[in-house]
């Protein structure tokens, strides 16, 4: 069984979307993730999570597909879903892991420079503790500790929290280095040249079964806009607000978007498309 307009693969984003911005809670996405899995269609998780996150939620979905970490620093699937390792790709067990991004240790390197730049002040995950992550994000001390396991991608803070200048002059810092500053939900991002969409156009690339043509994307922030400039279907998700993040809406001008926030509007959204029903539109 396939979905009535051919969709042969999903690529979404988790905090704000498949899980609830607040409370990381997936269940109001059930109904959609049932769909996806009666009709053989594969979901990519796509995430500035870090893999040590991402693993173990996509066993408690029941997820078998690649995975998309830290903003697109690397893209992680099982090895015998290819027939041969990729350029730069090593093999972890029984996973295969394609290395995209900048490493850590050079993010790091780069990060007191940038702000300096950009004159601010910046708290990295790097100096935080368990206990700082948790009352930051709401996440428990466990799911903290996962989320300190970075490897191409460092989480900052701007204190005082700064305006949008301040997001520009970070930018144009970083990209003096040959980095970025993306923003997600709660933080900014210093990562590598790549991003969620190079690393989504990769691995189209590799899988063998190519479902180019026929990706949808679910995505809420801004550092969500390239992956879902590389797929075919961009989905826009609401904030609790009812409003698209300005950015995605400026780039992506009377693109769908889901009905309403977080996993139940990610699930509306998903059994949509597989019905072959048009969302509604952002506003222009």
């Amino acid at each position: 069984m396939s979905s009535q307009d051919g969709t042969r693969l999903v690529i979404t984003d988790l905090d704000g979307t498949l899980l609830d911005g607040e409370t990381y809670d997936f269940r109001p996405a059930q109904p959609g993730l049932d769909a996806l899995r009666e009709r053989r269609v594969s979901l990519v998780l796509c995430s500035s999570k870090t893999r040590a996150e991402m693993e173990p939620l996509a066993r408690e979905l029941g997820l078998d597909a690649p995975l998309i970490v830290e903003n697109g620093g690397a893209i992680v699937l099982r090895a015998r879903m290819l027939p041969f390792l990729p350029p730069g790709g090593r093999q972890d067990g029984e996973y295969l892991v394609i290395p995209l991004g900048s490493t850590r240790d050079v993010l790091l390197a780069a990060l007191d420079p940038v702000a300096k730049e950009a004159g601010v002040t910046v708290r990295s995950f790097s100096v935080m503790t368990p206990g700082e992550v948790a009352k930051r994000t709401g996440l428990d001390p466990e799911a903290a500790a996962r989320a300190l396991k970075r490897e191409w991608d460092e989480p900052f803070v701007v204190e005082p929290e700064g305006d949008g200048a301040t997001t520009l002059r970070l930018e144009e810092a970083a990209r003096q280095r040959g980095l970025r500053v993306t923003h997600g939900g709660r933080f900014h991002h210093l990562t590598g040249t790549s991003d969620k969409g190079l690393a989504v156009r990769m691995l189209l690339k590799l899988l063998p079964d190519d479902p180019r043509g026929r990706t949808v994307g679910l995505g809420d922030a801004a550092n969500d806009l390239p992956m879902l400039e590389a797929v075919d279907r961009p989905i826009l998700m609401p904030r609790r607000d009812g409003t698209v993040d300005a950015a995605l809406a400026a780039a992506l001008p009377g693109a769908e978007q889901a009905p309403e926030p977080g996993p139940a509007g990610w699930s509306a959204a998903i059994l949509g498309v597989l019905a072959g029903e048009s969302l509604p539109r952002v506003p222009a």
